[in-house]
């Protein structure tokens, strides 16, 4: 299976796209607010993708192993497509005003912190430092040949995708409720996009079946260690009973969202977790294809609950447009990207 033609999904980002305008001059009570969460789950969500891929390739850079060599021909149009998120990313700029309770300057949080950090020109600089530096990142690791220079760039990939994925996770969710602010939310995010990048690849079922188990071991143990550094980080808010914290999982734990925190920990960590105990599932390709896209469905749950609770129902109802417009668009472009890539770039 290979990526969807980039016609097809570059129309069908272009028709999400305006079904989200749409909905933000005439159907969602919210307007523009409503509208740009439900961009923001889809950048999110796509961009995580696109980064566990880059970090993957990056960390086969630096050990080698069959593994890296099946996945490259899936990974690497992912990666290719990281250039798009900058322009991507424009709307969730231009809608932070509607987003974000610091762009009003909120009585809630400390002066210097409104002034020095949370504001437009610092959000703007410090995601287009991140952008720029990622699709610079990817563009190395798929030109570079194998070698001392790629292994040096491959580290310092690493070490900046590290910082810039716990900067940019503060400023495009944990800000959203700016009382909260967690050490570990990052790494968490950075978890989550391996898991994405490996369950893309199952889904694609890249070729090498000597790989399969290779794949499968690196799928369960990232479905392991997402789930424990989640389970720690809320079991350190409980028991410390930070009222900043707290707060920040009261609405994610009211009504119809803690239902669907539960979906999204079924689907992503649970029940693949389980699946892959079993060995025929691991040496199957169609099951981790299945696996892949219920791991999928499971972080596109993830993400509409991190953003839609402080919003508000509607918020979640433009997720859906906002996933398949941003997805569409970057599927298109990254297709486009991935065929001109010359022959050299690849080992």
């Amino acid at each position: 299976m290979r990526m969807p033609p980039p016609r097809r999904a570059g129309l069908c980002g272009a028709a999400a796209s305006l079904l989200l305008l749409l909905g933000w001059a005439l159907l969602l009570p919210g307007g523009g607010r409503d509208a740009v969460a439900g961009w923001l789950v889809g950048l999110v969500f796509w961009l995580g993708l696109s980064l566990g891929a880059m970090a993957l390739l990056a960390l086969h850079a630096l050990t080698g192993g069959r593994w890296g060599d099946a996945l490259r021909p899936v990974l690497a149009p992912a990666v290719s497509g990281l250039p798009l998120f900058l322009p991507l990313a424009v709307p969730l700029l231009a809608g932070a005003g509607a987003l974000y309770p610091w762009t009003g300057g909120a009585a809630a949080l400390p002066a210097d912190l409104v002034h020095l950090y949370l504001n437009r020109p610092g959000f703007a600089l410090r995601g287009a430092v991140a952008l720029c530096g990622w699709a610079l990142a990817g563009f190395l690791l798929l030109r570079l040949r194998p070698g001392g220079r790629r292994e040096a760039a491959a580290a310092l990939a690493l070490v900046f995708h590290l910082a810039a994925t716990t900067m940019l996770g503060f400023d495009w969710m944990q800000s959203l409720q700016a009382s909260f602010s967690s050490t570990a939310f990052g790494l968490q995010w950075l978890l989550l996009q391996v898991l994405a990048a490996l369950a893309w690849a199952c889904l694609l079922r890249p070729a090498g079946r000597g790989a399969t188990g290779d794949i499968a071991g690196l799928l369960m143990a990232t479905c392991l260690a997402a789930l424990y550094l989640g389970f720690v980080q809320f079991l350190v808010v409980w028991y410390g009973n930070l009222p900043g914290k707290v707060a920040w999982y009261l609405p994610r734990q009211a009504s119809g969202w803690v239902w669907l925190g539960a979906l999204s920990l079924l689907l992503a960590g649970l029940l693949p977790a389980l699946a892959l105990l079993a060995g025929p599932v691991r040496r199957s390709p169609a099951a981790l294809a299945g696996l892949g896209g219920c791991i999928l469905a499971g972080l596109g749950a993830h993400w509409v609950w991190i953003v839609a609770p402080a919003l508000g129902a509607a918020a979640a109802v433009a997720a859906l447009p906002g996933l398949l417009a941003v997805g569409g668009l970057w599927l298109g472009g990254a297709s486009l990207l991935a065929a001109r890539q010359p022959a050299s770039a690849v080992p």
